[in-house]
């Protein structure tokens, strides 16, 4: 397994590489990070303005950076770093070009904290990475306090991933692992306004609530059952991201896992739009599995 953490000077990018190395020494892998530099064409006519080969003067930059790195992860982490990968271009795109690569089956990435200004940066670079890795991507952020992971499922077999997943990542930090999937109920607010046009859509009866809930919850016991992994369940009822983040926030968990794709018609949980809105709002990590990768020992 290789594990790639995207690192620079900012204290979040300390969080993803700690998160890394755990990750990486929790299933016998393989640590690289990688830096992205600013692109380099627009210094090579000031470059050779001052009699400078601009070839030569890029490389040192690079290795200036890569020491430098390396002298930060282990000052203020106490890793050493092996393998350092420096880039130039777009951060995110570099990122996943990189990944892809070097095949990495995990890319970290920080965040910036959690407020509507840096969502707008997590949304810049965390989420797309997310979004374009062809590998499952963990956004990190610090850990208020550990001990439950949160796997989030629609039950599609695209999903299921995920669960094995969040029950390999609870395994790994001796958390308790909580299983979820959302029931998405008619949002209140678009039944008042449609009303108001008489075309307020149904809403289902307390009784047919109560048997989409137990069917719902008998089709998570069936599934976890099969996968041979043991969980809480929880019925979550609303908006699919909200209802996640909510819960996340509720149990205190140190890790949110959900995946990258599935859709069904009892659950209706749209994981591709899901993921990146609970990668932007979540105040804990986030583990986004791209289809097909599972459980990891």
């Amino acid at each position: 397994m290789k594990v790639l953490a995207a690192l620079d000077f900012e204290d979040s990018s300390l969080e993803a590489l700690r998160q890394a190395d755990a990750l990486a020494r929790g299933v016998g892998g393989t640590l690289a990070v990688c830096h992205v530099l600013p692109v380099a064409h627009d210094l090579s006519a000031l470059l050779l303005e001052r009699g400078l080969p601009a070839s030569e003067k890029l490389a040192a930059e690079e290795a200036s950076a890569r020491d430098a790195l390396r002298e930060r992860a282990r000052s203020k982490l106490g890793i050493e770093l092996s393998e350092v990968f420096v880039e130039r271009g777009t951060a995110y795109a570099e990122i996943v070009r990189r990944a892809e690569t070097w095949g990495a089956d995990f890319i970290v990435v920080g965040s910036h904290g959690h407020s509507a200004l840096t969502s707008a940066l997590i949304g810049s670079s965390a989420e797309r990475v997310a979004r374009h890795a062809h590998a499952s991507v963990l956004v990190a952020r610090p850990v208020a306090k550990g001990g439950v992971v949160l796997a989030a499922t629609d039950l599609s077999e695209l999903s299921l991933p995920a669960l094995e997943a969040g029950a390999a990542a609870a395994k790994r930090s001796g958390a308790k692992l909580v299983v979820a999937s959302v029931l998405e109920l008619p949002d209140p607010v678009a039944i008042s306004a449609a009303s108001l046009i008489g075309a307020a859509p149904a809403v289902p009866s307390a009784e047919v609530l109560n048997e989409l809930r137990t069917v719902l919850r008998s089709t998570l016991q069936q599934t976890l059952t099969r996968l041979g992994v043991t969980a809480e369940i929880r019925v979550l009822e609303g908006s699919a991201a909200p209802g996640i983040v909510d819960c996340a926030d509720e149990l205190g968990a140190e890790l949110i896992v959900v995946g990258t794709h599935g859709r069904t018609g009892l659950v209706r949980f749209a994981l591709g739009s899901v993921a990146e809105r609970v990668i932007r709002n979540a105040k804990s990590s986030v583990l986004c599995v791209r289809g097909g990768q599972g459980a990891v020992a």
